[in-house]
């Protein structure tokens, strides 16, 4: 079986996206359905023909710059996260990729996200850069003895270094010890990985080949899972400065329309410059709506 790429398309898409910034803080940018219920999934409480979900969200949420922009003034500290969930039903947490979290941080998290929300995590660096693939083992025990405390975690990102060039033998020791409790998704930074056997390894073990936005990276999407996951890095120098267009975003959402059958979706904005990430990640959530109907 071949898990072929779907490559950007020009395409269009009307919305109001300065309606959309000055609207925000009003909305709840909870998870979409790409199928409409019927009226049967409506009395049952289903959702849908599809039974998946959409879950967009951003890299992160302590950000100082997204005070007077995306925070109210009076929000402050740890009750950034309460207001950001209220908001948004997922969030991809980068910063447990440069130390693993305290017991306290674990506690508080759990604390304060509700049962529907999705939480994502980024492995930690002494798994993925500081030690070769092979030598991984123990620093793995070590993460995820603390990240699987975490009750809501749905997905692990393992993003693996530009300097780790396509290597399916390395690759293959890494996905066949990743827990199952949890799902997994790879990002690579090397264009050498983006081919078919890259995708057909993953999808023997049902983890996600991460798609990405990003300048030097191809922005192929390969379906190799029950659930696709895409990362917002920018385009151009301006990198995670970048402010995306609707006509951007429009793009991805109908080639993502295409593929997500069935499967959930998961999309993350790390573009936080002035707190860009979360008006284009609720600009995107309603462009897949959209796509919905």
């Amino acid at each position: 079986m071949e898990y072929g790429a779907i490559s950007s398309k020009n395409s269009s898409w009307s919305c109001l996206y300065q309606a959309l910034r000055a609207s925000f803080p009003a909305w709840k940018a909870s998870a979409c359905n790409f199928m409409p219920e019927s009226a049967t999934d409506q009395k049952s409480g289903g959702r849908g023909m599809s039974g998946k979900r959409v879950y967009v969200g951003t890299s992160g949420w302590t950000y100082d710059d997204w005070a007077g922009r995306f925070y109210p003034p009076k929000v402050k500290g740890a009750e950034r996260l309460t207001f950001y969930a209220g908001r948004f039903e997922t969030v991809e947490v980068n910063a447990i990729f440069y130390r693993i979290p305290t017991q306290a941080m674990i506690a508080s998290w759990n604390r304060r996200l509700g049962r529907a929300f999705h939480l994502v995590v980024k492995g930690n660096r002494a798994v993925t850069h500081m030690k070769t693939l092979p030598d991984f083992q123990k620093p793995l025990e070590a993460f995820l003895g603390r990240a699987l405390d975490l009750r809501r975690l749905k997905v692990i990102l393992w993003q693996l270094p530009p300097s780790l060039h396509k290597d399916l033998d390395r690759l293959k020791s890494f996905l066949a010890v990743l827990p199952r409790t949890v799902r997994n998704a790879v990002e690579f930074r090397h264009q050498s990985w983006w081919d078919e056997e890259t995708a057909s390894l993953l999808a023997r073990y049902q983890e996600a080949f991460v798609a990405v936005s990003h300048p030097r990276l191809p922005d192929a999407i390969y379906p190799t899972a029950d659930f696709l996951y895409v990362r917002f890095h920018g385009l151009g120098h301006e990198g995670y400065k970048y402010d995306y267009s609707r006509g951007e975003l429009s793009e991805w959402a109908a080639r993502l329309a295409l593929l997500v059958g069935r499967r959930t979706l998961y999309a993350f904005f790390n573009n936080d410059y002035q707190a860009h990430g979360p008006y284009n990640a609720e600009l995107f959530r309603q462009l897949l709506l959209a796509h919905g109907r």
